[in-house]
């Protein structure tokens, strides 16, 4: 049952999305501004986030506010969220992508790669995508100014997406100086927005008081945390034809994630060179990367970090276990936490 709700959420949400961006090619923005979201990033931001995927921040997020109300799913603020925050995450991605030279999303070109390609100008696609990173924002903001709530329910929703915004970007300023300690960029980058936020703004539209929001919070930040450890794994280890993205874009990139630097800090000296010489070799090819990942393994790494997550998805379970609310939205949001720290794409 479980699988089929998480199908109906997304369908739903993904419908959702569909009628929100057919309407804002038709309508006016607003009174004050007589223009229609009709551009060529635009059109990327409709084609990038109707791409999709399972939509578990969306799932989280309905099934938060189905813990406090089991009508919660059918309501339209409810799926209002949902849709602003799946429009964040393009908005996150669209720019992360730039800024990692990934040139494949979700099975297809990331956005500056399509932009590039349908102007015939690298520089121009990357501008262009900046653009469409900006407006997807821009939409997510502009539908939590028209949820239809109360509005100390719509001021604390928007506080909670305003800092989980936030957070998010610290986390990527500390990812991209390479600075911080990677589970510190996992707690802001990632759990933020892919748990915390989700399950809190949820929670609130469930109406959650203040206390059972932060329990909810405190409960997801640990989950967000395995879920980007599992992401990490998966950059390293994964399959290029599930994830939907090249294998091996850390280690070419240098960037020290949790596996990598626990794989250096538990290699001998000729491990410890061989992969200090390979990590941020963009032009490693598949045999250099394949011995790079049979030393990470060697290491130890790689069940070090198995072993993490387990950890960590098993924190927020015992917290779902012990919370009031409703048992199919228990049930469910234990579901979609095995799926988020199991999963191979």
């Amino acid at each position: 049952m479980t699988d089929e709700t998480l199908a109906r959420v997304a369908r739903a949400t993904h419908e959702h999305l569909e009628r929100f961006f057919e309407k804002m090619r038709t309508e006016p923005i607003s009174a004050m501004f007589d223009s229609r979201a009709q551009s060529v990033v635009y059109d990327q931001v409709e084609e990038m986030t109707l791409r999709g995927g399972k939509r578990f921040r969306a799932a989280l997020l309905i099934e938060a506010a189905a813990l406090f109300d089991e009508e919660a799913p059918g309501r339209a603020c409810v799926l209002d969220a949902a849709a602003a925050l799946e429009l964040l995450q393009t908005y996150f991605l669209i720019h992360d992508d730039i800024m990692d030279e990934d040139e494949t999303r979700r099975g297809g070109p990331s956005a500056h790669v399509a932009l590039a390609r349908s102007c015939g100008d690298a520089n121009m696609g990357r501008g262009l995508a900046i653009l469409a990173g900006d407006c997807a924002a821009a939409l997510h903001q502009i539908i939590l100014s028209r949820l239809e709530v109360p509005d100390s329910v719509q001021r604390r929703v928007g506080r909670i997406f305003a800092d989980m915004h936030m957070d998010v970007i610290l986390g990527q300023v500390h990812d991209l100086l390479e600075n911080t300690d990677p589970m510190e960029i996992a707690c802001h980058k990632t759990a933020s927005y892919t748990t915390v936020g989700p399950l809190s703004a949820g929670a609130v539209l469930g109406g959650a008081g203040d206390e059972a929001v932060e329990a909810l919070a405190r409960a997801g930040r640990p989950l967000g945390i395995a879920f980007q450890l599992r992401d990490d794994l998966l950059g390293t280890f994964g399959d290029e034809a599930q994830t939907g993205k090249p294998v091996g874009t850390d280690i070419r990139l240098g960037k020290h994630t949790f596996v990598i630097r626990t794989a250096l800090a538990q290699a001998d000296a000729k491990q410890r060179a061989y992969l200090e010489a390979t990590l941020g070799d963009a032009g490693a090819g598949p045999e250099r990367l394949e011995r790079a990942q049979r030393i990470i393994e060697q290491t130890g790494a790689r069940g070090a970090c198995e072993q993490r997550i387990d950890e960590m998805a098993s924190q927020f379970a015992e917290v779902i276990r012990r919370e009031r609310g409703a048992p199919g939205a228990k049930e469910f949001m234990l579901h979609v936490a095995h799926l988020l720290t199991e999963r191979d794409r």
